[in-house]
């Protein structure tokens, strides 16, 4: 064995030849110094060829992109002109400057099918948005007229069950207060079902405001408490533990997420206890959830809602799904409007920057737990 040959380092040019990437050496006047195998490989050149040719003959950008990509030490991708290739190709290209040595050392990895997939991918996705986008307009537009024809359904089948039309009979009485349910339901999945086009399609209008929070829960509490004791079950709330009562989100819409909790729990049951609690969150809970405050995490800039209903009991499989709008478990256990209520409430909370999470199980019932921030961003 050559031992000598066996400690002796490659030499320079064997080491600029050996990298698996195309490497150029360009001044600081954007003319390339030097290229290594690979590079003049992916250009289709010889050294003669490319060597002392400005960086911008053979890379869209020239000496601006390099600029720009020393600058932000990221790589970009830009278009390569190649020689004997009708081809596009797409050059991944890093840099860095050597300011002693008055150099920028570049290095160059054809990305062309990645890129080339990419864009065909982006191009499908503009086009598919672009449909759902239309889809959700024309639903949208044509929501007043589906709804106004349901509303004249409710409004006929409740003045017949009043006896508008005379007295009926125990059948005709039950077949119109099958109408008449039937109507009032799907006006409700309806109604949630066109606001979620609407929002998927950024069409909805918010008012963002300031509102005293707690003169609102005591106005959705008030309006709720004759539903409970109507059922007999207990309905109780507990807001003295917030720090503020000021709140500067959308009032209608936070009313909006409230009181549709309220109805899955009427809904969905018909005994038990609901409770409705509103406090600040600790500063440990934030931070497990990963809240983003201005410097340090003020409990007091957060509001924490807990919603509970002592007798409904959701399974694993609608939990999971709780939150997607699109998804079906083929049960058809509960009806459509609760989850679409679900889906509603998560995007509104979303939109507010807050988050939310559903607990289930025996002996304990449904929680609906969410968390707001309460002051101008």
């Amino acid at each position: 064995m050559d031992l000598l040959r066996f400690f002796t380092r490659p030499k320079k040019d064997d080491l600029f030849n050996k990298f698996p990437d195309g490497v150029l050496i360009v001044s600081l006047e954007g003319r390339i110094l030097d290229a290594n195998t690979k590079a003049l490989e992916m250009f289709g050149v010889s050294k003669i060829e490319i060597i002392g040719e400005f960086f911008s003959a053979f890379i869209d950008g020239g000496s601006n992109l390099l600029n720009k990509i020393v600058s932000s030490k990221r790589t970009l991708i830009s278009k390569a002109k190649v020689a004997d290739t009708d081809d596009d190709v797409y050059f991944e290209i890093s840099a860095s400057r050597d300011t002693l040595e008055q150099k920028v050392y570049v290095t160059l990895r054809d990305v062309s099918q990645n890129y080339k997939m990419q864009n065909m991918v982006n191009g499908q996705f503009e086009i598919a948005r672009s449909i759902i986008d239309e889809k959700n307009n024309y639903l949208v537009n044509i929501s007043g007229e589906i709804l106004s024809s349901l509303a004249t359904i409710d409004g006929f089948s409740k003045a017949l069950s009043d006896g508008v039309g005379g007295v009926l009979v125990d059948k005709q009485m039950k077949y119109v207060n099958i109408i008449n349910k039937n109507a009032r339901d799907l006006t409700y999945d309806l109604e949630k079902l066109f606001t979620i086009f609407r929002l998927e399609s950024n069409l909805y209008q918010y008012d963002f405001r300031n509102f005293d929070i707690v003169n609102l829960l005591n106005a959705i509490v008030k309006q709720y408490e004759p539903f409970f004791a109507k059922r007999k079950m207990l309905f109780e709330h507990n807001f003295s533990s917030l720090s503020s009562r000021a709140c500067f989100l959308d009032p209608g819409v936070f009313e909006y997420v409230v009181k549709s909790i309220l109805d899955i729990f009427l809904q969905n049951t018909q005994i038990g206890r609901v409770t409705l609690s509103a406090g600040n969150p600790p500063v440990a809970f934030l931070e497990r959830h990963e809240f983003d405050g201005k410097g340090e995490l003020d409990p007091s800039q957060y509001v924490l809602f807990e919603m509970k209903a002592s007798e409904l009991l959701l399974d694993e499989e609608e939990l999971q799904t709780l939150f997607e709008p699109y998804s079906y478990t083929g049960k058809n256990k509960r009806p459509i409007g609760m989850k679409l209520a679900f889906v509603l409430i998560k995007k509104f909370i979303k939109h507010f920057k807050g988050d939310i999470w559903v607990y289930s199980k025996p002996a304990f019932g449904t929680m609906v737990s969410f968390v707001v921030p309460v002051e101008r961003k």
